[in-house]
């Protein structure tokens, strides 16, 4: 199993076809996961920096994604111990990252400064 954050969906959404870099690993993710991933898709489509059209086909996309959607009992107070362990003011980086944690999976993220602090924490993958 791999936790995904959005900093590795987005890429694989946009690739004509999709998750061809997917590899072999189980995807897994928080609830959050897709709620991110479609507002960053809004955003970007509405300050045009992405074709809406575009936007709108990697939201398709991204529901019919090979993720599975992961949550656990204990996951909203070990975000919140995370949030604090990164220095986070927010909890939904955490969120990953404690996802992680709490399953014994490494989190896999481009998201450089988010890698070496979750790295304290958990295993983490960083992909070419």
């Amino acid at each position: 199993m791999l936790v995904v954050d959005p900093t590795i969906i987005l890429p694989m959404l946009a690739a004509k076809p999709a998750w061809t870099s997917a590899g072999s690993d189980d995807l897994v993710a928080p609830p959050l996961l897709w709620s991110e991933c479609r507002s960053l898709l809004h955003d970007l489509a509405r300050r045009g920096v992405l074709p809406t059209a575009e936007a709108r086909r990697m939201r398709r996309v991204l529901d019919r994604a090979p993720i599975t959607e992961l949550s656990h009992p204990q996951l909203g107070e070990e975000s919140w111990r995370v949030a604090d362990l990164l220095n986070h003011s927010r909890t939904e980086a955490a969120e990953y990252v404690a996802l992680a944690r709490l399953i014994g999976a490494p989190l896999a993220t481009l998201d450089r400064d988010l890698a070496e602090r979750a790295a304290v924490v958990c295993r983490v993958e960083v992909p070419d």
